[in-house]
């Protein structure tokens, strides 16, 4: 469950929570909105949110398939993903000193990786793309 101290996060999904008309569509609880792809202005989001009209839920990004997905990984998974990533990064970096400085650092414990995972894609998003297609990779999909 999402502490409400935290509030909306910009960059975690979001989903109905009280059905609502928004972008020329009638929304039903607990339908995926996909405000940016839709280019519903954040300052709107963050009101709907505030409201009680929107809530994040990790349920239901599990069963929409949205977010980054990480929660689904295991540790095993989670390392190969940190190898993937981090194979990419070696290409595109010249030096040994630049490449330490710039990779995703590693963790054993699941919740951490994550977080660590999180943090490095906040910082490169040159990545996102390619980060989606292992993660999906990972998963099967």
């Amino acid at each position: 469950m999402h502490p409400i101290y935290l509030g909306w996060q910009v960059d975690w999904p979001v989903f109905i929570k009280t059905p609502l008309s928004a972008d020329g569509k009638s929304w039903g609880r607990g339908e995926h909105f996909n405000w940016l792809e839709r280019g519903v202005d954040a300052d709107k989001v963050a009101m709907l949110y505030g409201s009680g009209y929107l809530h994040h839920n990790r349920e239901l990004e599990v069963q929409a398939k949205v977010g980054d997905r990480l929660s689904e990984m295991n540790g095993a998974q989670l390392k190969t993903l940190v190898n993937l990533i981090n194979t990419e990064v070696k290409k595109r970096t010249s030096s040994t000193n630049e490449f330490e400085n710039k990779r995703c650092k590693q963790s054993t414990l699941d919740d951490k990786q994550r977080g660590l995972i999180r943090r490095f894609l906040v910082g490169n998003k040159w990545i996102t793309e390619d980060f989606y297609t292992m993660r999906d990779t990972i998963l099967g999909e």
